[in-house]
């Protein structure tokens, strides 16, 4: 082995000696995972589909931003569930608000309910709010759980019952802590944290 080729192979394995140190000491954390639970088939088809719908309504109101007067064809269908969508984001501060004041809860058939008729009954107009916001928030709900069942038809076979369930269990989680919500056993309770 000639000398140059022999400092070659020292300054590799120096090298290599450097690059084992370096790494010895970094250290490598593994992601958080949180647990929540198994999902059953039903839910992981309802969450999915319900993501759809959501990011449907994002990109045609995106194309619509980027391209006026030039709305994408759609069926009434489509275009009711995109209305449902965007005023449940337009009431979202206003219904946080109702669940913050404990007026409203999350029931176990995936719609709002008013909770507190005692603190509404102080203020006409704001009972008269929340009154109004509560049954449109319910109505989009619906027309939302109606497309889900459309567009798949494993969920469509589970009933609309059971999908109201899953729907349910999709908003409770979506719950501030604090917030009511209504168990299976048609208890109430406030939401832990999470």
């Amino acid at each position: 082995m000639s000398a140059c080729s022999h400092i070659m192979n020292r300054k590799a394995n120096f090298i290599l000696l450097i690059f084992m140190v370096f790494i010895a000491g970094c250290s490598v954390e593994a992601p958080e995972v949180k647990i929540t639970g198994e999902k059953t088939a039903l839910e992981n088809q309802v969450i999915g589909t319900y993501e759809e719908i959501e990011q449907d309504s994002w990109t045609i109101t995106s194309v619509r931003s980027t391209s006026p007067g030039k709305a994408p064809a759609m069926s009434e269908e489509k275009k009711k569930v995109l209305s449902a969508v965007q005023n449940r984001r337009f009431n979202k501060d206003d219904i946080d608000e109702f669940k913050e004041d404990m007026v409203v809860g999350e029931n176990n058939n995936g719609f709002l309910e008013i909770r507190n008729a005692e603190k509404l009954n102080k203020d006409a107009d704001y009972r008269k709010r929340v009154e109004q916001i509560v049954a449109a928030e319910n109505q989009d709900r619906k027309v939302i759980m109606e497309r889900a069942m459309q567009v798949n038809e494993d969920i469509a076979k589970a009933g609309a019952e059971r999908v109201a369930s899953v729907f349910a269990k999709i908003w409770q989680e979506e719950s501030a802590p604090g917030t009511l919500i209504q168990l299976e056993d048609g208890s109430w309770v406030k939401k832990g944290s999470d």
